[in-house]
């Protein structure tokens, strides 16, 4: 029973050793020009940048923009105001040491 096991492991082996290999697709021949425009550094990185830009990116909805931008105005006002009242409270108390 064992050896009819192991039997059977190593024909799936074989099998899937004797497999050929999945062909990869193949992209159109470019001309020698468009190869050499494409080694130049930053041509790499404009294209590198647009594709991520068009196909990895996820971008958001108009409502969540929408929302967070307005998340982003009030928590600027709120720092803003805080900021306010603590320069005002360090002036009072400066002009209180200096007499003034």
């Amino acid at each position: 029973m064992a050896n009819k096991m192991a039997e059977q492991k190593q024909e799936g082996r074989r099998e899937r050793n004797a497999r050929p290999p999945a062909k990869r697709e193949t992209k159109q021949q470019s001309s020698g020009l468009w190869k050499r425009i494409r080694r130049i550094r930053w041509v790499t990185f404009v294209l590198e940048a647009y594709d991520e830009l068009r196909h990895k990116v996820t971008w958001p909805t108009f409502q969540e923009a929408r929302n967070m931008t307005i998340v982003v105005i009030v928590l600027s006002a709120a720092v803003s105001a805080f900021l306010a009242l603590a320069d005002l409270g360090l002036l009072r108390l400066f002009r209180l040491i200096s007499g003034g």
